[in-house]
């Protein structure tokens, strides 16, 4: 049995094994997004050795990442449309909307911060991009803004 032979059957074993539902290319595919924009904090050294495995061309999971694939896949998203969306997002200051998910970023001290995927604020993303024909950034603003009444303002003491 060839080496490559054995690769690719290693690479749709583990797929199978970690992404259910999802065909090993897409499965990969997710693996590259969700390393960038993890829904769970990570740690930079585990971050580092689930980049070796993608770049073999494994899939790999953390621990939320095929609930947020699933739930992001379900809304209309695929790897390349969530990647624009948190492209987009990280050029909107989580200061300018209440609704940010950069407030509900998950960190820990020695971990690389994480945010969750939230299907009820980005779940018309795709349209808002796709049918509507809004840029990214646009897209991203018009969401923020209308889950703005969501998300109260902060109570101050004055």
């Amino acid at each position: 049995m060839s080496a490559d032979f054995y690769d690719f059957d290693e690479k749709r074993r583990r797929a199978a094994e970690q992404w259910p539902g999802f065909d090993p290319a897409e499965a990969l595919h997710w693996s590259k997004v969700l390393l960038r924009h993890s829904p769970d904090p990570q740690r930079a050294g585990i971050k580092a050795q689930m980049s070796e495995a993608i770049n073999r061309g494994i899939p790999v999971a953390g621990p939320d990442w095929v609930r947020t694939a699933d739930s992001a896949r379900a809304d209309g998203f695929n790897p390349v449309l969530f990647q624009a969306l948190h492209e987009s997002l990280h050029t909107i200051s989580k200061e300018s909307f209440r609704s940010h998910p950069g407030h509900r970023q998950v960190t820990f001290k020695t971990y690389l911060p994480g945010t969750p995927y939230e299907s009820e604020l980005w779940s018309d993303w795709p349209k808002i991009f796709l049918t509507d024909g809004f840029d990214a950034r646009t897209a991203t603003t018009l969401t923020l803004l209308r889950a703005e009444p969501k998300f109260p303002r902060p109570h101050t003491n004055s």
